[in-house]
């Protein structure tokens, strides 16, 4: 959950040349008589706030080096400093010094109640804004006393904007309290605050019926209020899933996206991105994702100090179900290197580093799946490096995931986790939150499993439990109980949890297979392909296949590699890998389902200069990236090519996929 976004203290105070839409070249034209009452003679520095109201950051900057070149102990200016780093920079600790040293030199002259003779109106600036600073740096407490310290001394008073940092602390009674006084008040501002400070507090206590009815208000308020960002409707998107109304969250979190609000953290194209990719709708997530980056170009600095790695570890998401591993091993370890600030949202750091630390390890450990499933094709040496770097990942995989365990050492954030779309969860979505029951262990998340069910008292919940359950068995070794638990888990999931789903029948044929049901195991393999094929690889499953080639020497060098593949193996298996040549410059390969249609088919044509055993590289490598990658056809989405051109090529288009996740994440 997210608080509103912060209107720049500065707004109220503009000048009415300003209003008026005047433009100023802000060469020396002001003199005393052009400064309002309660600024003093502080004409150059009120002249540099106007600069930062006017989007001049840079100017303002140097007006502020230039006073405090001459007077070192300018409170104005060390305001507009601290200010400019604070808003445009984004560099909160150099902020913060500035905006204590303008206080601090302020009351040394003024006293610490500067009366109406003074230029009180730069302490007041200068309290509201090391109050944001400190909520934006997390520091919960010391935003309180400077919010008490503005109430004491400036009217009207703030008491709805204390409902946030109180939330945080934990302190729900004393939050609430500050909400209804917000509501109390005439000013709509504070009922919007004390609104979305109500619907954290219920969220933030896990009453998923109370947040539901809670968020609505607030996002009922804010369209009586006007435009005030797409903050509430996220969260009334938020508390939507709390309810499992899937559809409700979509139409909310679409109204918040109409609703661009500069300054806010809530960024409602990433929500909708990870709507959409649970629930398989790639082509609609890859847009989503898009206008997600847009979006957050369009902020602030300040902004990304908040919010840069969670979109970040949105991207990963989509990375790692679209197979694109490299990129998504690139991205966990620069978040891991780069954890974002919480102040404006309601997760703590744990949950964000615990998030990141799953993500990296699940992105090296998918990573090594596919290094080793690329040495069968390869040649020796390039193989024997892939084989080792698939070492050096899974070792990586192993320190990132007891980083994260570290991480997840408290029974509240465990619980929540297994709950599904509950605040204090560790941050991720649900189709990849069973993956700690391989980073904890089993037996842990057995008992976490167990007092979960005891809390949960919504009664769709129980599929999502299910899940988890049949996750356990299947790392203990109880096979039967894990296929009886898949089943009644797909049977109890919205049918909307496509890669949930997927998972599911993952763990399915993991366990019938096992247990040499082969039976049970081609039903859930079927159903597995038919969701989301990556779940093949995700879960280093092998399908059991019969190889047939012509009698060309390019098919029979082609099916010679995919029999090395370990997604395969060898037999009278009810799946077909069939090659076909035409001459030495053509290949085709197709994987066939057990009726007979077809699942993949990949093409290639000899480059120049490559030799037939290359191409058979290129032919069994090709039929992998088609065979397990996620179904998305770009035409449904009116996916655009890199020169902005429309897409003209439908059907499952991998290296398309490729080429737009490129220049998204690298841009």
């Amino acid at each position: 959950m997210r608080r509103p976004a912060a209107l720049l203290l500065l707004l109220p105070l503009l000048l009415p040349a300003l209003v008026a839409g005047q433009g100023i070249d802000f060469a020396w034209e002001m003199d005393a008589s052009d400064v309002p009452e309660g600024y003093g003679d502080e004409v150059a520095a009120y002249h540099a706030l106007q600069l930062i109201s006017l989007n001049r950051p840079i100017r303002a900057r140097e007006l502020a080096q230039e006073i405090l070149s001459q007077d070192p102990d300018s409170y104005a200016a060390h305001f507009v400093l601290g200010t400019v780093l604070h808003q445009s920079e984004g560099n909160l600790p150099r902020a913060l010094y500035h905006l204590k040293r303008s206080r601090e030199l302020f009351e040394a002259r003024y006293g610490e109640q500067p009366g109406r003779g003074t230029p009180w109106r730069w302490h007041a600036l200068v309290v509201g804004e090391l109050a944001v600073v400190a909520g934006s740096m997390g520091r919960h407490e010391e935003k309180l006393r400077y919010l008490a310290l503005h109430d004491e001394l400036y009217s009207p008073p703030w008491p709805a904007d204390r409902g946030w940092p109180l939330m945080r602390l934990r302190r729900y009674d004393e939050a609430r309290r500050a909400a209804f006084e917000g509501l109390l008040t005439n000013d709509p501002n504070q009922q919007a605050t004390a609104y979305t400070a109500m619907c954290a507090i219920e969220a933030e206590q896990q009453r998923r019926e109370a947040a539901y009815q809670a968020c609505a208000k607030a996002a009922e308020h804010a369209r009586e209020l006007g435009p005030q960002g797409p903050t509430t409707f996220t969260n009334a998107a938020e508390a939507a899933l709390g309810m499992l109304r899937l559809d409700e969250a979509e139409r909310l979190i679409l109204e918040g996206s109409e609703h661009f609000w500069y300054g806010t953290v809530s960024n409602p194209w990433m929500d909708l991105m990870l709507l959409y990719l649970g629930e398989g709708r790639f082509p609609e997530a890859l847009e989503a994702m898009r206008d997600m980056f847009v979006w957050r170009n369009r902020q602030p600095p300040f902004v990304g100090v908040q919010n840069r790695s969670e979109i970040d570890m949105a991207a990963v998401t989509f990375l790692l179900a679209a197979g694109r591993l490299e990129k998504a091993a690139q991205l966990t370890a620069r978040i891991l290197d780069r954890p974002d600030r919480t102040g404006f949202t309601s997760s703590e750091e744990e949950q964000m580093v615990a998030a990141a630390a799953v993500l990296d390890s699940l992105a090296n450990r998918q990573l090594a799946t596919y290094r080793r499933e690329e040495a069968s094709w390869l040649p020796f040496w390039q193989a024997v490096a892939a084989r080792l770097d698939a070492g050096r990942r899974r070792w990586r995989a192993f320190l990132s995931a007891r980083r994260a365990a570290a991480q997840m050492a408290q029974e509240r954030m465990l619980t929540a986790t297994v709950r599904p779309y509950l605040a204090g969860s560790v941050e991720l979505p649900e189709w990849l939150e069973p993956e700690l029951v391989e980073i904890l262990g089993p037996g842990l998340m057995q008992e976490v499993v167990k007092r979960a069910r005891r809390l949960e008292s919504l009664p769709q919940a129980g599929g999502y439990l299910d899940v988890f359950e049949a996750e356990i068995a299947l790392h203990q070794g109880r096979y039967r109980a894990a296929i009886d638990l898949a089943e009644l888990a797909d049977q109890n999931l919205p049918s909307a949890e496509l890669l949930l789903r997927a998972r599911v029948a993952g763990i399915g044929a993991r366990a019938a297979l096992a247990l040499g049901a082969q039976g049970r195991a081609l039903s859930f393999l079927d159903r597995a392909l038919q969701l989301d094929p990556a779940i093949v690889r995700r879960f280093e499953l092998a399908l059991p296949a019969r190889f047939e080639a012509g009698p060309e020497a390019l098919a029979q060098s082609a099916l010679r590699l995919l029999r090395r593949s370990p997604r395969f193996t060898r037999g009278d298996g009810a799946y077909a890998v069939r090659v076909a040549a035409t001459g030495n410059d053509r290949a085709q390969a197709w994987l066939l389902g057990p009726q007979g249609s077809v699942l993949a088919q990949a093409q290639v044509r000899a480059r120049a200069g490559e030799n037939a055993a290359d191409l058979a590289r290129r032919l069994a490598a090709e039929l992998h990236a088609q065979a397990f990658a996620p179904r998305v056809d770009l035409t449904q989405a009116d996916i655009r090519s890199l020169d902005g051109a429309p897409t003209a090529a439908g059907g499952r288009n991998a290296e398309r996929l490729r080429m737009v996740l490129d220049d998204l994440i690298d841009n």
